[in-house]
């Protein structure tokens, strides 16, 4: 995937507070702060789906928390695991959301009640200042009982992080790509639904079970 340089504001995911009571607010709560951004890159629809998968499968490797990862839809939780199915019923949603002229893509995922939540979080801002990532604190505010931080890279991506004693937000964002396949009027998407086909086909072991 082609890079460039440039930055665009995290997408906005407050809703920890009802992570105990109600995931699925957390859907409805995902709506962009959109801004004009300052640059676009190249990459096709599938690439960016690529991306986004190895982003979060790095960051959960990361917070030493394998289970427990899950999407909110508005009627029902979606656990992320090795299973195809799972991720494929969860990329099945992903299309891109407009950004200027071009298309982003933004995956969040919630995990609950993780005693060592503040540990997993220091470690996960170290490792993604470790790879270069510009990371900041979202809040001009110190909040030890709910840091909230973002890692920015130059050709635009963002990775973000929201954890207080109720769980964690992982929230991964693709860079805006001017490509044609990540606009949000194509209506066709037949690359994107064969790379999804092909996902079911991954090998999984416990298929059998």
């Amino acid at each position: 995937m082609h890079r460039a340089n440039g930055s665009r504001p995290v997408r906005a995911v407050a809703c920890l507070a009802v992570l105990a009571a109600t995931a699925s607010a957390c859907s409805q709560m995902e709506m962009p702060i959109v801004s004009e951004p300052t640059t676009y890159v190249g990459g096709t629809l599938v690439e960016h789906l690529q991306w986004v998968e190895e982003e979060i499968d790095k960051a959960i490797a990361v917070s030493g928390v394998k289970d427990g990862w899950f999407k909110s839809f508005t009627d029902e939780e979606v656990e992320w695991t090795d299973d195809p199915r799972s991720r494929r019923k969860i990329f099945g949603s992903l299309l891109p959301r407009a950004c200027g002229n071009g298309g982003v893509l933004v995956q969040n995922l919630v995990v609950r009640n993780l005693p060592e939540w503040a540990e997993i979080a220091e470690r996960m801002r170290a490792a993604w200042e470790a790879e270069g990532w510009g990371v900041t604190d979202v809040s001009s505010v110190d909040l030890p009982s709910n840091p909230y931080f973002r890692a920015d890279r130059d050709d635009g991506a963002v990775l973000a992080l929201n954890a207080s004693e109720k769980g964690m937000i992982l929230s991964v964002e693709s860079p805006c790509s001017s490509d044609p396949t990540m606009s949000v009027t194509v209506s066709d998407r037949g690359e994107r639904d064969a790379y999804l086909q092909e996902m079911l086909e991954r090998p999984y072991p416990q298929d059998d079970e």
